[in-house]
């Protein structure tokens, strides 16, 4: 009797310390049409996952942590992945004011400083987030000639790199680059298979609830990867 009654004096103060440890919401409105068969949102480094609650084309993620960026991750009826990616900056460092958008010629020297790397004969620029003055960027890189490892094998890295424009040109931050897949396929056509089904949207990355904000909807209008996607640089 003794034990029921103090369960109920403490029960009402585990509820409370519960509501305020309680995360916030994450709504994802979808294109009409997309059938989503399953949607996480991981929180990048924590290693944190919360399974997406799917209702038509609407995605619903609770508990989530105040000011962490997550991102969302879905698989479709047909198979396609879509990842999410997150192109913020780095760090806390505030933008400079009035930098100016990123020119043709800004992407071409990143792309040229993207591709340093002999060992890969492929390098893409998949989607870019910046100005004239920083940009964050996500890169394929592909090794499909024969190399030590055997013939017909191919490797794959995404990555997204932080560029930035000073000292009057553009340099990548080292140490700063964080890798969103790095695989290896044992033949050509096992690498094409699953590229094929495999999307990557800056849309779907870093998606953050303020501190104090218990519910974000956010709506994406397309699937499709960013357009104007450069040709792959070939070594």
């Amino acid at each position: 009797m003794r034990k029921a009654l103090s369960y109920l004096l403490i029960l009402p103060l585990l509820l409370l310390a519960r509501a305020a440890f309680a995360g916030g919401t994450l709504t994802v409105e979808l294109p009409p049409d997309t059938k989503v068969i399953a949607a996480t949102a991981t929180a990048w480094g924590l290693k944190v996952e919360s399974p997406g609650v799917i209702t038509g084309t609407t995605l619903t993620f609770q508990n989530l942590l105040p000011e962490t960026p997550y991102d969302v991750r879905l698989t479709l009826s047909d198979g396609t992945v879509v990842q999410g990616v997150n192109l913020g900056w780095y760090n806390e460092e505030e933008a400079k004011p009035d930098p100016g958008p990123l020119s043709d010629e800004d992407r071409d020297e990143i792309q040229k400083i993207s591709s340093i790397d002999p060992f890969y004969n492929k390098t893409k620029i998949l989607a870019v987030d910046g100005t004239h003055d920083r940009a964050s960027v996500l890169v394929q890189f592909v090794r499909d000639k024969d190399f030590y490892a055997g013939a017909g094998q191919v490797i794959w890295h995404v990555e997204i790199y932080y560029f930035k424009n000073q000292h009057g040109g553009w340099e990548k931050i080292s140490q700063q680059n964080k890798v969103i897949r790095r695989e290896r396929f044992k033949t050509h056509d096992a690498f094409t298979a699953a590229l094929a089904k495999i999307k990557f949207l800056p849309a779907l990355g870093g998606l953050t609830l303020d501190k104090n904000q218990t519910a974000r909807t956010v709506k994406i209008e397309t699937l499709a990867p960013p357009a104007k996607d450069p040709a792959p640089a070939e070594k």
